[in-house]
């Protein structure tokens, strides 16, 4: 029969063995390899455009982003009652955080400031209008 002290020692060594695959198992713990976080947003993004004046509403950026600085082009489609309006302008701005980044969209009579955070391969977040109290959300995804 085992003393309690062999007994002690056992536990022990069953704790020592549980810590050392533990930590192996976390150090050895990657990111989501299907979706690696992007370090440059530069590209053709597509998605949708919230806005409460329409049904719907959808959205391409062709950024460029140099250091922190972002430009580019966008077009926009928003549709209300089967009516469709069709807008484009250029994009810049800047990359304000780890992942979170100022774009201003600019077109001849209108602003759209937008406050955006990535996630993977999404960009989404809050617009809102320069000249109107008009405001609402867009999520695009890299192409």
């Amino acid at each position: 029969m085992k003393t309690l002290n062999q007994k002690l020692q056992n536990l022990l060594k069953l704790g020592l063995f549980t810590t050392i695959i533990l930590s192996f198992v976390a150090c050895s713990e990657e990111n989501d390899p299907m979706s690696p976080e992007l370090t440059n947003i530069t590209g053709k993004w597509e998605g949708t455009l919230n806005h409460p004046g329409y049904d719907s509403g959808t959205l391409t950026l062709q950024i460029i982003q140099s250091n922190d600085n972002i430009s580019g082009d966008y077009t926009m489609r928003l549709v209300k009652n089967n009516n469709v309006q069709n807008y484009s302008g250029t994009l810049s701005g800047a990359k304000t955080g780890n992942n979170n980044y100022s774009i201003t969209m600019t077109v001849t009579t209108t602003t759209w400031i937008c406050s955006l955070t990535l996630n993977s391969v999404t960009l989404s977040g809050r617009w809102e209008s320069s000249s109107t109290s008009l405001s609402g959300t867009l999520s695009v995804q890299k192409n």
